[in-house]
């Protein structure tokens, strides 16, 4: 098989995604890419692209003949328009090629927890972890116990806002898995 033949299979179809083309046939997808990529389709999955697409069985094994096996299918006005239409605002939009628009974030979003300030603020896991529950629009668990927290008075800074992130991390799976 040749790339020919994967042309003339893409112009059959009208330059359709592959997904399309499995749809169409009932084939999987896997089988309709391997016929793009050199494997040619069985007899009878040729007579039905034939028949399904309208064009000359000839044509789509060599590209030789007559492309339509009948009389040519009509051509959707509309289509045609609507992608010159397309294609004209594509162009007018690249002439016009403002500078890229700067990403400025989700506005609509809270902004992220700070367990450090919570940390600094109320040194106590406890009440941190409920007040980042709430920050969540959720309600703290209240039964988690405190293997996280044995020795908290002798922590840094940075070993509290550790300790806190792995109970929340731990917390979200096991009410997770809860819900299931």
């Amino acid at each position: 098989m040749n790339e020919q033949f994967s042309q003339r299979l893409q112009q059959a179809f009208d330059f359709v995604r592959i997904s399309d083309i499995a749809r169409q046939l009932g084939l999987p997808h896997a089988t309709v890419r391997n016929y793009f990529h050199g494997r040619m389709p069985a007899p009878e999955v040729l007579i039905k692209i034939a028949n399904e697409t309208n064009v000359s069985l000839n044509w789509l094994l060599t590209g030789k003949g007559d492309m339509y096996a009948g009389p040519r299918p009509r051509m959707d006005l509309g289509k045609v328009f609507e992608e010159k239409i397309v294609e004209i605002i594509d162009r007018k939009l690249a002439e016009r090629a403002s500078p890229p628009v700067m990403e400025l974030g989700n506005i609509d979003s809270a902004p992220a927890f700070d367990v450090q300030e919570a940390v600094r603020k109320l040194d106590d896991p406890q009440r941190i972890m409920s007040k980042w529950f709430r920050h969540e629009g959720r309600k703290s668990p209240q039964d988690y116990g405190v293997v996280f927290f044995a020795g908290w008075e002798s922590y840094t800074e940075d070993e509290k806002v550790e300790a806190i992130r792995d109970a929340k991390k731990v917390l979200d799976r096991t009410l997770k898995r809860k819900k299931r």
